[in-house]
């Protein structure tokens, strides 16, 4: 990123970081201090862990090459990592990045296999969004009534419907360069089968565990307001931040846009402004610290993984 784009980010979020300082209720942060349960506390990030431990049997599945999950994991930390703190969505280019660097594994490869994982995550985030919709009583019933089994059916029949389109495009691959048309061989070869299905299935349970971890920590954060917290109504308030991630205008940190979704969706669930921007803060701060605990010991391992393999 260039210097002058690199100061205008900052820009941004040192603007987004002072209308969240100036709009949240600030007694959220003490009473989180000073009540919360360090052992559940713990269990949230233990869990949160799981879930990188899920993305690499994933990424195993996926580039079907015999890598370890502990090379594996630790390429996921740093990955997750790099994606919550860089602007744009840069930080995606750390999984092929270090792939190449440690495994000698082909870009084509790579960014298919990435490719296929963020289409996946965006399927199982947004069934289980639509089913928590349902759960906590947004309005419009009957669409969601169509919407959550067509999401699921997408899920789940996705490698069969990739497999009808692959051959469609054939004529526009035989034009076009030939690192385009290995980036789509990789695609049909990564989404077949019983790769897919197993793929897609992890994702379920990476996102359902990650919500898991979530309301862990939220409800810390939650219950000295009183506040009626239900894990459904995490995966609503906590889906809508994580589409902020997936857009290109994620800030640094992701500071203002993740807290914007929070906020907004705790909002509409009855929270107070001042009490949902806090929640929304203290919340995301606390996952960046969760980042970084297991992103920097994964900085130091990984060299000696990938030397090892």
């Amino acid at each position: 990123m260039k210097g002058k784009s690199l100061t205008l980010v900052a820009l941004i979020t040192l603007v987004l970081l002072g209308i969240i300082l100036s709009q949240m209720d600030y007694r959220v942060i003490v009473l989180f201090l000073k009540r919360a349960s360090l052992p559940l506390i713990l269990l949230s990030f233990v869990t949160y862990t799981a879930t990188y431990l899920l993305r690499a049997v994933r990424w195993r599945i996926l580039l079907g090459l015999p890598l370890s999950i502990p090379s594996l994991f630790h390429i996921v930390c740093l990955h997750t990592l790099a994606n919550n703190l860089f602007p744009f969505r840069t930080g995606e280019l750390t999984f092929p990045y270090f792939l190449d660097r440690f495994h000698r594994v082909q870009l084509s490869s790579s960014l298919s296999s990435l490719f296929l994982a963020r289409v996946s995550d965006m399927l199982a985030l947004g069934s289980l969004f639509l089913v928590g919709l349902a759960a906590v009583g947004f309005p419009g019933e009957k669409t969601l009534a169509l919407a959550i089994p067509a999401f699921m059916a997408v899920l789940f029949f996705s490698p069969w419907i990739l497999a009808k389109l692959f051959p469609l495009l054939t004529p526009i691959l035989k034009r076009s360069s030939s690192k385009m048309e290995t980036f789509f061989q990789e695609l049909q070869e990564q989404w077949k089968g019983k790769r897919a299905i197993m793929a897609n299935l992890l994702s379920l349970a990476i996102w359902a565990t990650k919500f898991l971890a979530f309301f862990l920590l939220a409800q810390e954060m939650t219950k000295p307001l009183g506040y009626p917290l239900n894990y459904w109504k995490v995966v609503v308030g906590t889906s809508a931040s994580e589409l902020t991630t997936v857009l290109p205008i994620h800030s640094i940190g992701g500071v203002g846009t993740y807290e914007a979704g929070w906020t907004g969706a705790f909002i509409l669930m009855g929270m107070g402004k001042g009490e949902a921007v806090a929640t929304a803060f203290l919340f995301h701060m606390t996952l960046l610290l969760f980042s970084v605990i297991l992103g920097l010991p994964s900085y130091i391992m990984i060299p000696w993984r990938g030397k090892r393999e």
